[in-house]
C-alpha cells in the first residue's frame, strides 16, 4: 500500500475545506428544506383550487353525466361569420368527462382574439362510448369544413375529450383534414379513477392497458397532423406521464403548479395552445387577449 505524505500547507487547505464544509452544509439543508416546503405549499393550494373547481360543478354534473346526449359544434366566437379567410382554419373544442361547452370560455376568448373560428361540442359520456362520440366529431368536422370552406381543422381535447380525438383523427374520413391536435391532460396511459365507476362502458376504457387505449397507442398518427400534448405537473386525475400519447412525434410540454381542472384556467396552457394554433401574425393579439383573461393564473 502506497502512503503519500501530506505537506503542511495541503494539510490546512484540507482541513479549511472540511471546515468550510461543516459552517455551510446545515444552510444548504435549510435552503433545501423551505424550497420543499414551499413546493408543498403550492401544490396544497393548487390541490385546494382543483377541488373548489370540483365542488362548483357538482350540482350540475348529474345533468352533464347522463342528459342530453350529443350536441352539434356551435360557435365560441363572438365574430364568426359564416365562412371565414381560407388560410385561417377552424377550431373543434371537446370537453372532458362531465365538463360544458363552458368550461372552454376563457380559452375560446383567446383563440378568438387571435382570428380563429372557434367552436365546441357538448356530449353527455355516460350510456355511450368514445368509438360513437368520435364517430359524431367526425360528422361536425365535415360539416364545419363544409360551412367554412376551409381545409382543415384544428383539435382540441380535454381529458377524455382528447381521447375521443384520437379515436376521430384515425376515421378515414378525417385523413388529410386535420391539422393541429392539442390534448391536456387526456389519460392515453389510463387513469387511476376510472376503476370508481367499472359499470359504465367509457370509463372502462379510460382503465390501464384497456383495449380501447390499446389500439390508439397501436394506431399510426396520420400523415400531416401535428400533435401537441400538454401534461400538467400537479395533475392527480391522469397523473405522471400517462396523459402523454405512445406517437413518437407527439410534442410534449408540462406546464408547473397546475391541476387537471386548472388547465382550463392557466394562462400558461392557454398561451401553449394559442401559440400552436394561432398564425404568427394574431400572436400579438392573442396574447393580449391571454393577458387580459380575469381568471387565468
Amino acid at each position: 500500500m502506497s502512503h503519500v505524505q501530506l505537506t503542511k500547507r495541503q494539510s490546512a487547505l484540507i482541513c479549511s475545506s472540511q471546515t468550510r464544509m461543516d459552517v455551510t452544509a446545515p444552510l444548504r439543508v435549510f435552503g433545501g428544506a423551505r424550497a420543499t416546503v414551499q413546493t408543498l405549499r403550492r401544490a396544497t393550494m393548487v390541490h385546494a383550487h382543483e377541488a373548489a373547481l370540483l365542488m362548483s360543478g357538482a350540482a350540475t354534473a348529474p345533468r352533464r353525466l347522463v342528459g342530453g346526449g350529443y350536441k352539434q359544434a356551435s360557435s365560441m366566437s363572438p365574430h364568426a361569420t359564416a365562412r371565414t379567410a381560407p388560410r385561417t382554419r377552424p377550431v373543434l373544442l371537446v370537453h372532458g368527462f362531465g365538463g360544458s361547452k363552458s368550461h372552454w370560455s376563457l380559452v375560446a376568448k383567446a383563440l378568438s382574439a387571435g382570428g380563429l373560428n372557434v367552436k365546441a361540442i357538448t356530449y353527455a359520456p355516460l350510456g355511450t362510448s368514445v368509438e360513437r362520440l368520435a364517430g359524431q366529431l367526425v360528422a361536425d368536422v365535415e360539416a364545419t369544413l363544409s360551412q367554412t370552406s376551409a381545409d382543415k381543422v384544428h383539435l382540441v381535447g380535454h381529458s377524455l375529450g382528447g381521447v375521443i380525438i384520437a379515436q376521430a383523427i384515425a376515421d378515414p374520413r378525417l385523413h388529410g383534414r386535420v391539422d393541429t391536435v392539442v390534448t391536456l391532460g387526456s389519460p392515453f396511459g389510463g387513469s387511476p379513477w376510472a376503476g370508481l365507476l367499472p359499470f359504465f362502458e367509457i370509463v372502462r376504457a379510460l382503465r390501464r392497458g384497456s383495449p380501447l387505449l390499446r389500439r390508439l397507442a397501436s394506431t399510426p398518427l396520420p400523415e400531416g397532423v401535428r400533435w401537441l400534448s400538454v401534461t400538467a405537473a400537479l395533475d392527480i386525475i391522469v397523473p405522471g406521464l400517462r396523459s402523454v400519447p405512445f406517437h413518437a412525434q407527439a410534442e410534449t410540454i408540462t406546464v408547473n403548479d397546475v391541476g387537471h381542472l386548472g388547465m382550463l384556467k392557466s394562462e400558461q396552457v392557454i398561451g401553449c395552445i394559442a401559440a400552436a394554433l394561432c398564425q404568427q401574425s394574431a400572436a400579438s393579439a392573442a396574447e393580449e387577449a391571454i393577458r387580459l383573461l380575469p381568471n387565468a393564473s
